[in-house]
This record gives structure tokens, C-alpha cells and sequence, in this order.
């Protein structure tokens, strides 16, 4: 199953019709713009708390956004769940997923290939050219 896309303008455009915090505007225009990240990256780069957890409101800000675009949305959810190794969706897989390595491995700590989570933000919504 391939990932469902939308273009960046229908993205920002459910982005500013979402109501999100500034907090969430913060780490979403965050890692659109360095593209790859850790949740402790986020911590320290934006000087914020790590509780609640920064992966936690990114999921609660894509279901704001979803809200907006929910076809995509849904279909985005569907998605998460085929290619997660649990069967579990991810909400956050509206605008970033795990990344893998050289071998196909997933740059995870289950997967003894890093100390965190790993993430890159998806291509269509990269900005930070």
C-alpha cells in the first residue's frame, strides 16, 4: 500500500483552519523545516517541556489537522496501520513517519539501531529550502 499524499497547499491550508496552539505550530513548522528529528531533539531545539510527551501533541495536532482534511486523513490512518510492525496507526503519520536505514531496519530503539525514535518529515512537506 503506498502512502497517501496531499500537496503542501492543502496541507497549510488545514494547518491554519486547525486552531492550534502556538506550541503546535511551533513543532510542526519545526520539523517541516529541519525535516529529520528526535522528540529530545524538539525538546531542546524549541526549549520546551518534555512532559507531555512532544510526539503526544504532534499526534493531537495532526487529528486537529485531520479534522480539517478527513478523506486524507483516514486514509492516512489506514495506511499507518498496514505499515506498522504492531498494526497500530499513528496519528502523527499525517506529516512524518519512522525512518530506516541502509538495510531496512527502522532507526528505533526496538530495533537496537538508536537510543530514540527517529522521524523524517514527508517530502511534499519539507520547507526548509
Amino acid at each position: 500500500m503506498k502512502r497517501p499524499r496531499i500537496t503542501s497547499d492543502i496541507l497549510d491550508d488545514a494547518i491554519s483552519k486547525a486552531f492550534l496552539s502556538e506550541l503546535e505550530k511551533d513543532i510542526i513548522e519545526y520539523i517541516r523545516f529541519v525535516g529529520t528529528f528526535t522528540q529530545p531533539i524538539i525538546v531542546k531545539a524549541l526549549n520546551i517541556s518534555s512532559k507531555p510527551p512532544v510526539l503526544s501533541i504532534l499526534c493531537e495536532s495532526c487529528r486537529k489537522i485531520g479534522n480539517e482534511i478527513p478523506d486524507h486523513f483516514n486514509k492516512v490512518r489506514e495506511w499507518s496501520e498496514v505499515i506498522s510492525v504492531d498494526g497500530v496507526r499513528w496519528d502523527g503519520d499525517l506529516i512524518c513517519s519512522t525512518t530506516f536505514n541502509i538495510d531496512g531496519l527502522r532507526l528505533s530503539p526496538e530495533f537496537h539501531t538508536t537510543q530514540f525514535h527517529n522521524f523524517a518529515v514527508h517530502p511534499e512537506f519539507f520547507n526548509g529550502l
